[in-house]
């Protein structure tokens, strides 16, 4: 397992040592400092307090360095009346997960940082600090925390809601820290997605992670020199849109996945597909073909828009398969990992809205007799309720913060 160190970038106008003290009790373990002369002390006086220090131009192995952007709605021009939202009408919403499950299968040797500092003279609240810590650790990266200008200034004046702000912020990295074992636990998916994600296929492939996420959709990144037939473990579909046709041994891997019952999406580029039409399940754009016990939809046309794939591939699968499903929720997504023997799970509830909802209610695919929540705030959420159905729980939530962890067992 990688080291999960908790990373903060320290703001340059802190030039006294006497300011690591904010530090004291936390989980905050790895000092980002500028290289300044007048930045000497700290790092000298950090290094003594035991904590790791690093050029944040220069960060040592084991490090993979990701270029963010703040999580959350993504707000219009017009302020924060006027949310951006997709064709649908839902709210669109960043998050750097899809970013961090990418790195991670591509650098399974090293821990994923994420760099998203607040924009220059923002205003950031204590809930969109939660949201930006949550959003990397529940998918098992950091955020490297980064302080706005005004809450830097508050803290060196020891001006006390900026201390009540940061309390909190250090609450959340706590809560991750204390967690650490989370990061073992394997993502459940419903589709993989097999490609280099690299050259040509770069950004198509990339967007098409961050949509499926936006779609509500779980799924595995399955980098292509890495396939195996485990690779497939436990999905119901495989999509692949690389520009090029795939290696004679990653096609007979996947079709033999598709000749056991699962299905293949594919762009044209894929070639020739055997089997014979599948009458019963036409698309305006897609040949569908039956392979053995499985189907291969195949585009008509070469893909260039991941919008339409992504919501494509979550028809074509199916909704009953759903993993996760939310009411009452507004933006949300979730993260949902199985332990190594399968006996526990956590699932990551992440509300991007301006706060928690009030009276939530999410089915989460698999049989389990017993559910704990915890947020940040409150390490046993009470009042939680769960009804158990065939194949599924269905757990009720009172009023919530913005992420809560469900951990369940079965």
């Amino acid at each position: 397992m990688v080291a999960l160190w908790t990373p903060m970038r320290w703001p340059n106008a802190w030039k006294d040592p006497a300011t690591l003290s904010l530090l004291k009790g936390t989980a905050i373990d790895y000092l980002l400092i500028g290289k300044g002369d007048d930045l000497g002390a700290v790092r000298d006086r950090a290094r003594q307090d035991g904590l790791h220090v690093a050029d944040p131009e220069a960060l040592p192995a084991g490090i993979t360095m990701l270029k963010g952007e703040w999580p959350g709605v993504k707000m219009a021009r017009g302020g924060a009346a006027q949310m951006g939202a997709g064709p649908t009408g839902v709210p669109w919403v960043d998050s750097n997960g899809w970013n961090i499950r990418l790195a991670m299968a591509l650098h399974p040797e090293t821990s994923v940082w994420v760099d998203a500092p607040p924009a220059e003279n923002a205003r950031i609240s204590a809930d969109s600090y939660l949201i930006a810590i949550a959003d990397s650790a529940a998918h098992g990266g950091r955020w490297v925390l980064s302080l706005d200008q005004q809450l830097a200034a508050g803290l060196a004046g020891q001006r006390p809601d900026a201390v009540a702000a940061w309390k909190r912020v250090a609450a959340a990295a706590g809560f991750f820290a204390a967690h650490k074992n989370w990061s073992g636990y394997a993502p459940a998916a419903v589709v993989g997605v097999v490609s280099d994600f690299a050259g040509k296929n770069e950004f198509f492939s990339r967007e098409l992670l961050n949509l499926l996420g936006r779609a509500g959709q779980h799924y595995r990144v399955l980098p292509k020199e890495g396939v195996s037939d485990q690779s497939f473990d436990s999905l119901r579909a495989v999509i692949y849109i690389d520009a090029d046709p795939p290696p004679p041994g990653l096609r007979k891997q996947i079709l033999g996945f598709v000749q056991a019952g699962g299905m293949l999406i594919a762009a044209p580029q894929w070639g020739e597909v055997p089997g014979t039409p599948a009458k019963a399940d036409e698309d305006p754009r897609y040949s569908v073909r039956t392979v053995g016990r499985g189907r291969v939809a195949q585009a008509n046309a070469d893909p260039d828009d991941p919008y339409l794939w992504a919501n494509d591939s979550v028809m074509l699968v199916s909704h009953r398969y759903d993993l996760v499903r939310f009411w009452n929720g507004g933006a949300t997504a979730s993260f949902y990992t199985m332990a190594p023997d399968r006996k526990q799970a956590v699932v990551h509830l992440l509300y991007y809205a301006n706060r928690g909802p009030d009276s939530a209610s999410v089915r989460i695919a698999g049989r389990y007799r017993a559910v704990t929540a915890s947020t940040i705030d409150q390490p046993a959420v009470p009042s939680v309720k769960m009804e158990s159905q065939k194949d599924a729980v269905e757990v009720h939530l009172p009023q919530v913060s913005q992420y809560v962890a469900l951990e369940l067992e079965t």
